[in-house]
């Protein structure tokens, strides 16, 4: 978010907009909001947050764009084409100030299986296939393993993410992802904590 807009550990339920949203009348906005975001959207509270600007001010245009980009940059922000950025916190320099964040962790994604078994990273990591979950922060998250000679054995990368959950769900690969990730689906699929905590943190 551009400069002099920062509420530090301010959390709202609902983001306040800015950019071109303007005041037309007692108690009424109006105008477009252009949102750019490089995560999954379930990593953020934006789906939530989109809702109740539909339902409480429906004079606002959104435009959400899901960019996908690997090495996402703040040159959206710099050409005016966004007025909201949500990218990893790395990105972030001195020109622009964080108006809110997330953060979690990484965990290993593995099918559930008996009650009875219990199997640490290094199991899986000895016998399992390792397909990435390409996303942006995924050469840092491959990097802090590899300073601390954590071995997998990968098999390629995959974008979609319900694709990939989904073949770790037949057993057919491992994966890693931030735990929030797993939430709908700790009934198939399981979180084994890695060697060493790797976080995942997202600025608005």
């Amino acid at each position: 978010m551009h400069p002099h807009t920062r509420r530090q550990n301010h959390q709202p339920d609902p983001w306040k907009c800015s950019g071109h949203a303007r005041t037309t009348k007692k108690n009424g906005v109006s105008g477009s909001v252009t949102i750019h975001y490089n995560t999954h959207i379930e990593e953020t509270s934006l789906s939530a947050s989109l809702d109740f600007l539909a339902h409480h001010y429906p004079d606002i245009h959104l435009n959400v764009l899901h960019r996908g980009e690997q090495s996402p940059s703040l040159d959206s922000l710099i050409r005016e084409a966004a007025d909201i950025l949500i990218v990893p916190g790395t990105v972030l320099n001195e020109h622009y100030l964080e108006h809110h964040h997330w953060s979690d962790h990484y965990v290993l994604a593995v099918a559930r299986g008996k009650p009875s078994a219990s199997q640490s990273f290094a199991d899986f990591s000895q016998v399992s296939r390792y397909v990435a979950w390409r996303h942006p922060g995924v050469e840092r998250l491959h990097q802090q393993l590899a300073a601390a000679q954590v071995r997998l054995s990968q098999r390629g990368e995959l974008t979609c993410l319900d694709t990939l959950l989904d073949l770790v769900a037949k057993r057919h690969c491992i994966t890693i992802v931030p735990s929030v990730l797993l939430g709908g689906r700790l009934g198939e699929l399981e979180p084994i904590a890695l060697p060493l905590a790797v976080t995942r943190q997202i600025s608005v």
